[in-house]
């Protein structure tokens, strides 16, 4: 049996180089060329390719920090653009955030060749120390995600965080329109990308316009991947407060309009789902008083049903249509004025 602390009642290029045998002259070399590599043979990244250099184009006399600053180009090149590094002339150290063990194991074996088989640091460094980490999946892709987001798009004001299943865009925008831009953009980047989509259910918007209101998705961006009762009721009660689920009249059928707000309920379900969530809906002033319960019933477990698309845990999720406002038991300021049906939380412990 899961555990349920409280109930929540809710009224997400790699380059490679291979010995042909020929005698062919070394040259610039493609990730599709094939090369026959002398002994002593240099190459390094120029401009996104990789050169054959001989020692004698490098200067003995160049400073270390000249030294370090062609062996990251060349890491960059190869694919470790995160790695960073150091060396006092001895001793070189290899730094960065690896997105798994087998990407902290490849930067350290490429790192330690580089400065080995370099021309001025090879004969000088004694030692090559492994100071590499590895982030958690979810971090390490977020940044990725941010990084990308950044270089290839342009969207410096916009970050993807991730917790546990869910992804929150979060940033300022300067207009309504580069609201959109950013939240379109950053939604296809996440869930176009291989590793993203092994991780994330459900991609929520957090993006605020500048002067603008408090976006739907703000409560997700520091709501850890395992919350508290206490902090899964507060970002319930974020994401609702003032909005509603709106349907058509009369009816159960979800509203597009709503989707955004329903993504973010969905977030907050996605981490909260080792407590239990009940789905109260109540009707508002649109809705005649003799349909209100059935409605609401219906109402209520459209959303269930929605939260449940996206992966919810259906053991964690109940649904109860209370019919008109008055009926829910819940104190006068629990229960907004507005038209439709609209949703409360509020959190008990078991």
């Amino acid at each position: 049996m899961r555990f349920r602390p409280g109930l929540l009642v809710v009224s997400m290029a790699v380059l490679a180089l291979a010995g042909c045998g020929s005698s062919d002259p070394v040259r610039e070399v493609s990730s599709s060329a094939c090369v026959e590599i002398p002994n002593g043979q240099y190459f390094q990244f120029v401009d996104g390719r990789l050169v054959a250099t001989s020692s004698s184009e490098i200067s003995a006399q160049e400073r270390p920090e000249q030294t370090l600053r062609r062996i990251a180009a060349t890491l960059a090149g190869m694919g470790y653009p995160w790695v960073t590094l150091t060396w006092d002339g001895s001793v070189a150290t290899v730094s960065g955030i690896a997105l798994d063990d087998n990407a902290r194991s490849d930067a350290y074996i490429a790192a330690k060749s580089a400065f080995e088989a370099d021309p001025v640091s090879g004969p000088l460094v004694e030692r090559v120390i492994n100071n590499l980490d590895v982030h958690a999946a979810e971090k390490a892709i977020a940044l990725r995600l941010t990084d990308e987001l950044v270089l290839d798009d342009g969207l410096a004001w916009l970050r993807v965080v991730i917790a546990g299943r869910v992804a929150t865009l979060d940033g300022v925008a300067a207009s309504v329109q580069e609201k959109e831009v950013g939240y379109n953009v950053g939604r296809s980047t996440v869930e176009s990308d291989l590793a993203a989509g092994q991780l994330v259910n459900i991609v929520v918007d957090a993006i605020q316009v500048r002067g603008g209101e408090s976006p739907v998705g703000t409560a997700l961006v520091d709501l850890a991947s395992e919350p508290t009762v206490a902090a899964c009721q507060r970002a319930f009660n974020a994401v609702m407060d003032g909005r509603e689920v709106a349907f058509e009249l009369n009816e159960s059928t979800i509203q597009r309009a709503s989707s955004r707000l329903l993504d973010a309920i969905t977030g907050v379900a996605l981490l909260c789902e080792n407590h239990d969530i009940e789905i109260a809906g109540r009707a508002g002033a649109d809705i005649i008083a003799a349909d209100a319960l059935e409605l609401t019933q219906r109402r209520a477990s459209s959303i269930r049903d929605y939260l449940m698309a996206y992966g919810v845990a259906p053991d964690a999720l109940s649904a109860r249509g209370y019919g008109q406002a008055e009926q829910t038991g819940l104190a006068p300021d629990a229960r907004p004025n507005v038209p439709n049906t609209s949703f409360s939380v509020r959190a008990r412990d078991s």
